[in-house]
């Protein structure tokens, strides 16, 4: 909303500058500070490192970061190229010499400031692409950091415009700047290490035990697994042992399992363990993005006609337990069962605000 306002106010600036008089070679001493005729420039530089920034952390969507970064920079280029006119268009018609570049200061200023805020708006667009692509504690103080700087822009345009007089040096201008970065680089950071995993999946070592098999052979076959708890669905199931080693003590987090055949990439639409099982949460289902390998994970395109999201089912695994048995079947489409070496078991490791820590293939022995 506040993007298109203030593009269209710059555009009638610019529109009023250039009715007002033809550039000349002559340039005006203007009497405005020299560190604001700089601030597009600055501006400009932050644009691009906050792109490559974006860019390289392979978040959120490359073309709108990109193209929010190419409005910040075209925003400096236009407001340096007004200003530019204005310190050399003729002098106003029947207007006193004092007068003329009174009117040529505010216009510089004016120009600068709004220019600074439309430029920071369209950098904190690039601020919510990567926001959009986090989760967890990160995410949240990400979102807290773009409300913060929509804030802090404002105040600095106030403090542009205040400091913009002849002769006056800035002091809001640079300390709110510093006081933004630093308190986003450090609220993200705070993030960042609050998400940070507690082990890595080489400390779990899981392994995943299956067999195929029906209502007639269930229960000789989950003895032989050594699984109990769980109970036949269907003739033709996946019965499983999933075993893990936690290390001690148990820290903070869960784990959730599900199973998925390779032969056709889906997820199993049936799948429970000694408790049940339930839906795998968003931090499962966002996997995808960051696993391509689990692109079975991934909402498919119709179209006009929608998105279709599949079925994840996932079984929950206790922080501290060691083991758990799972039962699982696909859809009776017509399709051959599935052997052992079609089955992909996926480890999920969430955190306790929804992060998801990582997610690892498990190997998949026959029992």
């Amino acid at each position: 909303m506040f993007v298109p306002l203030l593009a269209g106010w710059l555009l009638g600036a610019a529109s009023a500058e250039l009715a007002a008089g033809a550039a000349t070679q002559t340039v005006t001493a203007v009497p405005v500070p020299a560190w604001l005729r700089r601030t597009p420039r600055v501006v400009a530089a932050t644009a691009l490192v906050s792109t490559a920034l974006a860019l390289s952390s392979g978040l959120g969507d490359g073309g709108e970061i990109v193209a929010w970064g190419v409005g910040a920079l075209v925003t400096c280029v236009f407001v340096t190229a007004t200003v530019q006119h204005v310190t050399r268009r003729g002098p106003l018609a029947d207007t006193a010499h004092g007068v003329d570049l009174a009117a040529r200061a505010h216009a510089v200023a004016s120009l600068t400031t709004v220019g600074l805020v439309l430029a920071m708006l369209c950098l904190l667009h690039q601020v919510e692409q990567v926001q959009l692509a986090l989760d967890g504690q990160t995410a949240v103080l990400a979102g807290t950091v773009g409300t913060g700087l929509a804030l802090g822009v404002l105040f600095l345009a106030a403090a542009l415009w205040g400091e913009s007089a002849p002769g006056r040096r800035p002091r809001l201008v640079p300390f709110i700047a510093i006081v933004l970065v630093t308190a986003s680089v450090a609220a993200v950071g705070f993030g960042v290490w609050r998400d940070r995993p507690p082990y890595g999946p080489e400390a779990v070592h899981p392994v995943a035990t299956i067999r195929l098999t029906d209502r007639e052979h269930f229960d000789a076959d989950a003895a032989a697994l050594g699984v109990s708890g769980v109970h036949a669905n269907g003739e033709r199931s996946v019965l499983g042992r999933f075993d893990l080693a936690v290390p001690q003590p148990a820290t903070r987090g869960r784990f959730h399992i599900i199973l998925l055949d390779k032969r056709y990439n889906r997820v199993a639409p049936q799948l429970y363990g000694r408790d049940g099982g339930g839906w795998g949460g968003n931090e499962m289902a966002d996997a995808w993005k960051r696993y391509p390998w689990l692109s079975a994970l991934a909402p498919t395109s119709h179209g006009d006609a929608g998105t279709t999201y599949p079925s994840v089912l996932a079984v929950s695994i206790e922080p501290d337990a060691t083991s758990t048995a799972f039962v699982g079947r696909f859809a009776r489409d017509g399709t051959p069962p599935p052997e052992p070496s079609d089955l992909l078991v996926a480890l999920f490791f969430v955190g306790p605000r929804g992060q998801l820590y990582w997610a690892v293939q498990v190997p998949v022995t026959a029992g």
